[in-house]
């Protein structure tokens, strides 16, 4: 295992499609939970994806869950480079991942925002939750495929289907990624 690490994703890189655009060598072990974690959105986003990004911050009693990766070493450098961590957007932490497919704890590298969000507001309605806090339309459709892809229990991929959204659509991602099938709430 020296020569491969583990990868928790959380976010886009639960989708196939997407974490082998930049890490091909990328392998899925299988769904896992993260706990005492939450999944939330913050900032402005990117150019790629129209709104805020994912991150997991710390909660007690919370539960994330994720896409699982066996990744070569000599993509360590290009997810780094894909999560911004030079530019200090995203920094690499390793958690205690649950497989849901073996019942084993692995330890993985994950990447939280550098700027964590400090309240919780996807919780409550849809109308308190701040632009800065809400992912695009096509980036929570990502989500969404991944989760059902990776094997996600239901009814964390219908939370995820109800969260706020900013309604906008990157249509190179929404073809690139084959999204058009994908229904959110």
């Amino acid at each position: 295992m020296a020569n491969k690490f583990y990868y928790f994703g959380f976010g886009s890189n639960m989708l196939a499609r997407r974490i082998h655009i930049q890490n091909p060598t990328a392998r899925r072990i299988g769904a896992g939970k993260l706990e005492n974690y939450r999944l939330d959105f913050h900032g402005v986003g990117s150019n790629s994806w129209l709104g805020a990004p994912a991150t997991i911050v710390p909660t007690p009693g919370g539960q994330v869950f994720g896409a699982i990766w066996e990744i070569d070493m000599c993509n360590l450098k290009d997810l780094d480079d894909q999560e911004g961590v030079s530019a200090g957007i995203y920094i690499p932490i390793s958690v205690p991942v649950h497989s849901l497919t073996d019942k084993e704890e692995v330890i993985c590298r994950a990447y939280h925002l550098s700027k964590q969000p400090d309240t919780i507001v996807h919780e409550q309605s849809a109308g308190n939750v701040p632009h800065n806090r809400q992912p695009s339309h096509t980036y929570l459709k990502v989500l969404v495929k991944g989760a059902e892809e990776t094997g996600i229990p239901a009814d964390y991929v219908k939370w995820l289907r109800g969260l706020h959204h900013n309604g906008n659509n990157v249509e190179a991602m929404e073809l690139k990624l084959e999204l058009s099938k994908v229904e959110l709430s």
